[in-house]
């Protein structure tokens, strides 16, 4: 991991990117986690180096298009809810059971590096973080790898996912960029871009379902699309907000009242809809030695 010094100083030379640290933006909210705001004429967004997670993105004269939990803590090793968590190298619960590795993999609660950060001439910024594997990595997925994640911040959010394998034998691999977004009333939201696809209903166990047209949330909803097209719209009375993705998978989750048993979401549930683009069930893939899983994801206003 590049040094905390390294790091400031590679800031230091780009214009309008500051590292604070959460308690400055988000008081009382747990023991504390270095984060990224980058502000330019364009618009703003806020990123947390755990996780490589970006929490916030509001175009400029905008509303902020991503949803954070007014519950959400800020404490080392553990998932921050809200944002674009990233879930890799594997998507909900690991295969193996018995061995109690984390759901949605280690990447979205281990420590990334700055590896690059830049203004470009239009005024925009593009960061770049990574993620190597370790001694504690290698104990959960077995495998040499470098994972990165870029993030362009202008009028519109650009976040591109790279996984190098590294390793010597075939692996399989699934990721997800676990989009919340922001909504007046999630009961009142319409996504559109997933009608002709197949849908997989995962509440109560696994449903193969066609799904006919667009997407409405009566209450809990978790289920995965298959083969997608490349752009999804939420539609809402504060304005739409569009997601396109070379990524094959669409999930679409909010759990609905069952949120109010307790948590880190309550009576929130309502103010948000994930709408997450990746490769996950029968759309992940197997990376051979030496090749690399690319995708990226736009969101705008």
């Amino acid at each position: 991991m590049t040094s905390s010094a390294d790091q400031a100083q590679l800031l230091a030379a780009v214009p309008g990117i500051s590292l604070l640290s959460s308690e400055q933006l988000y008081p009382g909210r747990g023991t504390g986690l270095p984060l990224l705001v980058i502000e330019n004429a364009h618009g703003r967004a806020v990123l947390a180096l755990q996780g490589a997670h970006v929490l916030s993105f509001t175009p400029a004269g905008g509303r902020d298009l991503l949803w954070l939990s007014p519950l959400a803590k800020f404490n080392h090793g553990k998932a921050i809810r809200g944002g674009i968590p990233l879930c890799l190298p594997w998507f909900g619960g690991h295969p193996d059971k018995a061995r109690g590795l984390p759901a949605h993999g280690f990447a979205r609660s281990s420590d990334w590096s700055i590896e690059a950060a830049e203004q470009l001439d239009d005024g925009s910024h593009r960061i770049v973080l990574g993620l190597k594997d370790s001694l504690q990595t290698r104990e959960m997925w077995p495998h040499h790898f470098h994972f990165r994640f870029a993030v362009s911040v202008g009028s519109v959010l650009k976040v591109e996912l790279a996984a190098e394998h590294l390793g010597k034998e075939a692996v399989p691999f699934s990721a997800a960029m676990h989009s919340y977004f922001a909504v007046p009333d999630v009961a009142e939201c319409v996504i559109e871009g997933l009608a002709g696809c197949e849908q997989i209903n995962t509440l109560g166990g696994i449903t193969r379902l066609f799904n006919e047209g667009d997407v409405v949330i009566s209450n809990m909803h978790d289920s995965v699309y298959l083969d997608v097209p490349a752009e999804q719209i939420i539609r809402t009375a504060a304005g739409d907000t569009h997601i396109v993705s070379d990524c094959k998978s669409a999930v679409v989750w909010n759990p609905g009242t069952a949120a109010l048993k307790g948590g880190d979401i309550g009576a929130a549930y309502s103010g948000f809809v994930c709408v997450e683009r990746g490769d996950v069930f029968d759309n992940a893939v197997t990376l051979q030695p030496g090749e690399s899983y690319q995708v990226s994801m736009t969101i705008s206003a």
